[in-house]
């Protein structure tokens, strides 16, 4: 190592009774006494570990409230003040990082006196709370919300500090957030979907006060045999509880208890989880209006989304309208105009309709109106190709970037399809079953070219098809 490393550590190991890590820079490894590993729970016989033992150490930085890895620690410019996170228990922690050398940095990790220790001031870190949780997101609440109870657990001289909140069915609750102390069991794991009814004594008193406050359990009275119970189950000796008002209605409440030994809990106790209740209630409630405006801009933009198709679809055949299909023939016509590409448009026209309809009855020719819609818009498989509804029995084909060959091609392919359905027309002069007649219209447009000559060619066309003696595919032609 360039270092006489085995008598330093030595040294280090015997006359300091804390935890205490040492990084060694050159071999990018970590030298640990046995009091860091226990503080750290790390499971390893050897002093000398990389820094992948020490990846899934949660810590966060009591000052700016946000998670560190321990690497950081060695920084000279790092807050001398961390929360380190284990089996439910956060623990505050002072830091003290010494230089040996360029290569060599100890650090010694000690429990933090709060009671007086100014970084850990009730003000300064209310202050930060509120900070943090004035604009916040969905992302970080968790985080925010835990290092608020920690503040409030720790302040009141409490074991345990907890948040909970009602289910959507406003007769259960779940211990949502909770910090203990340490050495102190954990219950938020079995608090969940908790029967607002097994707590009757608690509940009466929350809605009529908004307070829950009992410095011995013992003396309860005989209605809260059940909130006794439960207290005496989790070894609670006292509890304080405030609840949080969502538009005047109950919606959950913070709380802190302690299990070591009881408390007379102050009105500064009471002062003190009042203000991080409020603000932490306020911050749930700045989510739920988020979600709320988020919802509703959602539902108006579904809303919209739906009024559009409505307003540009038939309703009847459930493809394009007559106003939708003049409203991208144009867009397509310029957009082809400007890549100076082709563009093609399909008139046709179930031939002799009004006989079916006549013959078979109109529910039955709305049942083929349909058919030929649904074989149509199948058949425009290319981003920009319509199936639109002209009007009556007659129907339309936007296909850009078609030239007049291409053209033909598809509508002898629609006019295989609409044959293939085998669609019964007993009626129809000309043919055992349904046809349709086509007028095809191709041009590569120019800035002048505009829609109404593209139909007035495309069903100029159509007209010759059905003179034809329909059935036919006709082409415009000058």
């Amino acid at each position: 190592m360039g270092h006489n490393i085995t008598k330093i550590m030595r040294h280090v190991f015997n006359s300091i009774t804390l935890a205490v890590i040492v990084y060694d820079n050159k071999a990018d490894s970590y030298i640990i006494n046995s009091y860091a590993k226990h503080l750290l729970a790390i499971d390893n016989n050897s002093n000398t570990i990389t820094k992948a033992a020490l990846s899934n150490i949660t810590l966060l930085d009591s000052k700016t409230n946000t998670f560190i890895a321990i690497s950081q620690l060695f920084l000279a410019d790092h807050s001398s003040s961390i929360l380190l996170k284990h089996h439910h228990q956060t623990t505050l922690l002072n830091v003290t990082r010494t230089v040996f050398c360029d290569d060599l940095i100890m650090l010694t990790l000690e429990h933090s006196n709060i009671g007086s220790s100014e970084e850990y001031n009730f003000d300064k870190i209310i202050s930060e709370i509120s900070a943090e949780l004035i604009d916040i997101q969905n992302d970080n609440i968790d985080q925010q919300i835990d290092f608020a109870l920690k503040a409030i657990g720790t302040v009141c001289k409490a074991d345990r500090s907890y948040l909970f909140e009602f289910n959507a069915n406003n007769q259960t609750l779940t211990n949502t957030h909770e910090w203990v102390n340490t050495g102190i069991t954990s219950y938020k794991n079995r608090l969940q979907n908790v029967p607002k009814s097994e707590l009757p004594y608690f509940f009466d008193v929350m809605n009529l006060t908004h307070v829950f406050q009992v410095n011995d359990i013992t003396q309860l009275p005989a209605e809260a045999q059940s909130e006794k119970t439960e207290f005496e189950i989790q070894n609670i000796k006292s509890v304080l509880c405030i609840g949080l008002r969502f538009d005047n209605e109950l919606v959950g409440f913070i709380g802190c208890d302690c299990v070591k030994q009881q408390r007379q809990w102050s009105d500064i106790d009471l002062i003190r989880i009042k203000l991080v209740g409020e603000i932490i209630n306020n911050a749930l409630k700045n989510i739920k209006y988020k979600q709320k405006l988020h919802d509703a801009q959602q539902q108006l933009i579904n809303a919209n989304t739906k009024l559009n198709q409505l307003a540009n679809t038939d309703g009847l055949t459930n493809i394009a309208n007559r106003r939708y299909f003049d409203k991208v023939l144009k867009s397509e016509l310029k957009r082809c105009a400007r890549q100076k590409k082709p563009i093609s448009l399909i008139m046709c026209d179930i031939d002799f309709f009004k006989h079916y309809n006549d013959f078979y009855g109109h529910q039955k020719g709305d049942d083929v109106l349909k058919t030929v819609a649904n074989a149509l818009k199948n058949l425009c498989k290319r981003e920009g190709d319509l199936a639109a509804r002209y009007g009556g029995e007659e129907f339309a084909l936007i296909l850009p970037l078609v030239d007049a060959e291409r053209c033909s091609e598809f509508a002898h392919l629609v006019q295989q399809k609409i044959a293939s359905l085998d669609i019964a027309h007993e009626y129809s002069p000309i043919a055992s079953s349904l046809t349709l007649s086509f007028g095809c219209y191709s041009c590569i447009p120019n800035s002048t070219t505009q829609a109404e000559e593209m139909i007035n060619n495309a069903d100029k066309a159509l007209y010759q098809a059905k003179n034809a003696n329909r059935n036919q595919i006709n082409v415009y032609t000058t």
